[in-house]
Parts: C-alpha cells; structure tokens; sequence
C-alpha cells in the first residue's frame, strides 16, 4: 500500500471513528435512562411540577366527573322536569338559565379542587408511582410488543396511563364532600408520549440502540486505533477524530432539539401537545448534557493536537 493510499484510509477510519461517537452517546443514554426504571422515573418525573402537565391531568379528571355527573346525569333530569311543569315557557328558560348556572358552579369547584390536587407534594408521589408502574410496559412497547394497558392509542396519540393518580384525585373529592364521585366508572389521567407514527420510528431506533450500546464505543476504539496506527501521528489523528466527532455531536444535538421541537406537531389537543412536549425535552435533557461533556472533550482534544501540530510545523528542522 502506497503512502498516499495509506493515509487516505487513515483519515476515513479516523473520520468514521469520530462520525459513530455521537451513536455511542445516544446509545449509553438509552441503555441508562430509557431502559433502567429507577433513572427512567427520576429524569420524567419533575415534570409532575410543570404547569403544563398539570392543567392537562387537572382538565382530564374535572372534564370526566363534570361530564359523568352533569352532562349525563344532572342535566338530562333537570331538563326533562323543566319541560313537563306548566309553566309558561318564560319561566322554563329562566329555570333552565339557574340550572345551567349551578352546573357552572359545580363544575369551577370540581375543577378547583382537581387544581389543589395537581399541585399538592402528594401529587408528585402518585406521579412517580405511575411512570415506575408504566416503565415496563413502555419499554415492551419499544421493543414492538403490543401494549397491555397502561400504554394506550388513543387515535393517532399514545399515551401513558396514570391509573394512581386518578386515584388519588378520586379520593380527594369524596374527602371533599363530592360523595357521587365513588359511584362514579373509574377515572382515567393519561399524559401523551408521541403519535403512532413516531412510535414506530422509535421502535426502530431502539433496536439499533441496543446494538450499539456495546458496538458503538467498540467500533469507536477500533476505528481509533487502526486510523491513528495507519497514520502514524498522534497529533493529526486526533484533529481528524476530534474535528468530526465534535461536528457530528453538534448535528445530533441540533437533530435533538429539532425533534423535541415537532414531536408533538400531530398531537391535536394543545393541552396535550404542551404537556407531551415538556416530557420529551425533560427526558432528553440528559442526552444534551452527555453530548456537552463529550463535546467539550473533544474541542480540548482539537485545540490540544492543533497546537502540538502547528508547533511542530513552526519549529525549524535542524540538520544532524
């Protein structure tokens, strides 16, 4: 192999070596917070005290008991003996104006109370009690099982299911004197995640991730190694590892942002939308910062091999 043949191939094994280091990353950051409970729940669950999250559990949970209670129990009643008294149809328009203005006021306090309860310490433990419940299956549905329960579709959104919080806000308004509540059907407090088209994208991802949790760093090294030996410099091989690992860090970091950004564009309700958001930035929060630390690592790298470079050719060869 000819010199110049040679440092070609150096320099393409170094550049594939720095282009895998931002898949390593995205890997590790899969295997030790997506995959593992304990980090799972510890990185999503501040997001219990975001407002965003808590006006959509807040307006799920008053929505069901209003509507259970009023729409479809109160008000049809209500209605139907307003229309078979005899009075004039004056009177009945009036009767009907108080009784929709009670329904409002019950409506306000049932949603006052869903409020206290959304932004209550005990909230964020029911909060982490659910994601550590749901984990599980969240994770088989990454793996491409169908989900059992507490993954659920509803039309194009997939969401996780908070069965312990609805519980507690159960609890709650029968401790508040709302006792038709408990023979109210089960309440239901879902947060979205993605729609099923990005599901099945992350499906895919997550199989290559799992790879690439152990290949990733493995090719990096070896990549590394070879490039470096071929070239025989250190201090250009690292310029060329550490100059495209770093760009490639920064496009994965922009992509990651990018995403969090329009992960939520198919979710219709805003509500949902918001609270989907602020879920997916949170739980990636971490990944940006593993890409930071990285990618200061290899600026330092690139300033260390420029240097040793450029002295190198400033200094004058002296004759033996």
């Amino acid at each position: 192999m000819g010199s110049r043949s040679r440092r070609i191939l150096a320099i393409t094994l170094l550049v594939l070596a720095g282009l895998l280091v931002p898949v390593a990353v995205v890997a590790t950051w899969t295997a030790r917070t997506v995959t593992d409970t304990e980090s799972f729940v510890s990185r999503v669950g501040p997001v219990a005290s975001q407002p965003e999250v808590q006006a959509l559990v807040s307006t799920q949970l008053a929505d069901q008991v209003t509507g259970a209670v009023i729409d479809d129990r109160v008000a049809p009643r209500v209605g139907e003996a307003i229309d078979e008294l005899a009075a004039p149809e004056l009177v009945k328009g009036l009767l009907r104006d108080v009784a929709a203005s009670l329904g409002g006021a019950v409506e306000a306090r049932v949603q006052n109370v869903a409020d206290k309860i959304v932004t209550s310490p005990e909230f964020q433990s029911a909060f982490d009690t659910a994601l550590d419940e749901a984990h599980a299956e969240l994770v088989a549905t990454l793996e491409g099982d169908e989900p059992q329960g507490t993954v659920i579709t509803e039309g194009t959104t997939v969401s996780i299911s908070l069965a312990t919080i609805a519980g507690a806000v159960r609890a709650e308004l029968v401790n508040s004197g709302y006792t038709f509540v408990d023979r109210l059907p089960q309440l239901e407090a879902t947060v979205p995640i993605a729609t099923v088209d990005q599901l099945e994208k992350w499906q895919g991802y997550y199989h290559l991730l799992k790879v690439m949790v152990w290949l990733g760093p493995l090719l990096v090294v070896v990549l590394l190694a070879a490039g470096a030996w071929l070239l025989r410099d250190a201090a250009v091989s690292a310029l060329w590892f550490a100059g495209s690992g770093f760009l490639a860090l920064v496009a994965v970091t922009v992509g990651v942002r990018a995403a969090v950004g329009s992960a939520t564009s198919d979710i219709a309700d805003p509500l949902a939308a918001d609270a989907a958001r602020v879920i997916v930035a949170t739980l990636t929060t971490t990944l940006v910062r593993n890409a930071t630390v990285v990618g200061l690592l290899l600026v330092i790298a690139l300033a260390a091999a420029a240097y040793v470079a450029a002295r190198r050719r400033l200094t004058p060869t002296t004759a033996s």
